[in-house]
């Protein structure tokens, strides 16, 4: 279930909203609705939630408000894996107030830590015994395998959620000129995470921050992109959504880029999808 944490790290919330005079309590997922049917995988294996589905927004959320629900299945399961960013101090505060049963919101608590320490360092993180298959949920969320032209042939890069087709274009193979493989790990505020996520990986680009404060690890060196490879191949955890789709597509294009000879790409992707 470190899985689950990644994913949440990345693309879900804990939220405490007012419902009147009373509080709402609500753990929560959004993905692309491509991915409902790994939600729904989710439902089964929890046995609680709901799953709805914004068909104008192409969007799909699953979410849990029932309070016991919330207590026996979802905190056990982040107590026991902790996120590792600053999203864990917002449940930490959703957490004190569950366990106190507050009903009213002008009742609710601020959390105020006295001694808890963030992961800032990154021996620290990639240390934590769950931290690989974390990080399988993470790129699950924020994650990106993408095979784009260069610049001489188009200049336009492939979308994040498409990989690129399996088989060179015939212009392609005249020119010589060979689509170029990406990996790329994105998230807002949080550049000690890309840090460690660069050093777990042995990715030898470093992380930045643009101009609305998004931390970026990107990378198209092939030893990075073994490393990614080889990662993925090892951990307990496997991409089980789009994602998966999307990093199967990418390993097919690789096998068949002569660019890309020198990689050990495994023929087989790990089948366990389970939850």
């Amino acid at each position: 279930m470190a899985w689950l944490v990644g994913i949440v790290e990345g693309d879900g919330w804990f939220s405490i909203t007012q419902n009147g005079k009373y509080c709402k309590y609500e753990f929560g997922i959004e993905l692309h609705e491509r991915d409902i049917q790994m939600l729904y995988k989710l439902k089964k294996a929890l046995g609680v939630g709901t799953i709805s589905l914004k068909k104008d927004q192409n969007k799909v959320s699953f979410r849990i408000r029932k309070k016991p629900h919330l207590k026996e299945v979802i905190l056990p399961i982040f107590d026991k894996y902790p996120m590792i960013s600053t999203k864990h101090l917002k449940y930490l505060r959703f957490r004190l107030n569950l366990l106190n049963n507050i009903l009213y919101y002008e009742n609710l608590m601020d959390y105020n830590p006295t001694s808890l320490t963030l992961y800032e360092n990154v021996e620290n993180l990639i240390k934590l015994d769950y931290f690989d298959n974390w990080l399988v949920g993470f790129i699950e969320a924020e994650g990106c395998f993408s095979m784009y032209k260069p610049t001489s042939l188009s200049g336009r890069r492939c979308p994040c959620s498409r990989a690129a087709e399996a088989a060179p274009s015939p212009e392609v193979r005249r020119t010589g000129l060979y689509n170029i493989a990406t990996f790329e790990v994105s998230q807002t505020n949080q550049l000690p995470l890309l840090k460690a996520i660069k050093k777990r990986l042995s990715i030898s680009s470093n992380p930045y921050v643009d101009k609305t404060n998004n931390a970026k690890l990107k990378t198209t060196k092939l030893d990075s992109i073994q490393n990614v490879i080889n990662f993925l191949d090892k951990t307990r955890a496997k991409l089980k959504g789009h994602k998966r789709l999307q990093y199967l597509l990418f390993l097919k294009e690789l096998r068949t880029n002569p660019k890309y000879t020198k990689l050990s790409v495994p023929k087989i992707y790990g089948k366990n999808t389970q939850i």
